[in-house]
């Protein structure tokens, strides 16, 4: 049972979307870049989970980091 909620739990997270962390790793930049690009209103819009629980969405951040890449390499 314990084993069962641990695997619902994992897939909850999981569909939540992906940390700031994980975000900054695909972006390659510091996390705070990310923070401070939430604040500005650049990229995804980040998600409140809970109080301090922040998600962003996979689909949504890597399509915005595709569209920067062809920006940036069409110039």
């Amino acid at each position: 049972m314990e084993n069962e909620s641990a695997d619902v739990r994992h897939l909850s997270e999981r569909d939540a979307g992906i940390t700031r962390r994980e975000y900054a790793r695909l972006a390659r930049v510091h996390p705070d870049t990310v923070k401070r690009w939430g604040r500005l209103g650049i990229g995804p819009k980040p998600r409140k989970i809970g109080p301090r629980l922040v998600r962003y969405s996979r689909e949504e951040v890597l399509d915005y980091l595709q569209i920067v890449e062809s920006g940036a390499t069409a110039s």
